[in-house]
């Protein structure tokens, strides 16, 4: 495959059963990568490179803080979304990475994309979630949507909002970009890395 073919705008997919499809692609950073850079970059790791107990399939998505990666988990038997941080990042996105880790990890809710696993890898934090098929929010409303759908899909988008708020949760980074809709119409918020807790009186 040449670098134009493996780094071609891909959508977002979401498997929670068995392992996906060598197709299915996902930027769990909350970008489609249709606006993501997706240029090969010194750091980035080669298929078959093992993240943790994750193995990388190839590379979906590549922004200036870090890249995602389809990988296969062999001891769940599934493939996931990795986001890795770039070599260069430093420790404030670290610490950024680590707290959309436990945000979402608190979170349980149909429109929320789930958080799996966290970890470090040769120094540069990852994090595992489920890999979605479909597409941003700011991508699916370029097309001509009906008025019914668009109201539907900014409700199921405030449920997820109100969701984190009911774990304490404030986004402070909600936009399009930030918003998955899967290909089965469901919404899912993502990208939790601005999160700040609140306290509720």
């Amino acid at each position: 495959r040449t670098p134009d073919a493996r780094c071609r705008p891909r959508l977002f997919a979401v498997r929670s059963q068995g392992v996906a499809s060598s197709d299915l692609t996902q930027s769990l950073s909350g970008a489609d990568t249709a606006h993501v850079d997706v240029r090969l970059r010194d750091d980035e790791l080669a298929p078959g490179t093992a993240v943790g107990r994750y193995v990388i399939v190839e590379l979906v998505g590549n922004g200036s803080g870090g890249a995602v990666y389809a990988a296969d988990d062999p001891e769940l038997a599934r493939r996931v979304a990795l986001k890795v941080l770039h070599r260069a990042a430093g420790p404030d996105a670290h610490a950024r990475m680590m707290r959309e880790a436990r945000a979402m990890a608190r979170l349980s809710h149909p429109n929320v994309v789930p958080v799996f696993d966290v970890g470090t890898h040769e120094g540069r934090v990852y994090l595992a979630m489920e890999l979605l098929e479909g597409a941003t929010l700011r991508t699916w409303l370029a097309k001509r949507r009906s008025r019914r759908e668009i109201v539907r899909a900014f409700l199921e988008a405030g449920r997820g909002l109100s969701a984190a708020h009911a774990a304490g949760l404030v986004h402070r980074d909600f936009k399009p970009d930030n918003v998955l809709v899967g290909l089965d119409g469901r919404i899912r918020v993502t990208d939790f890395g601005l999160a700040r807790a609140v306290t509720h009186t």
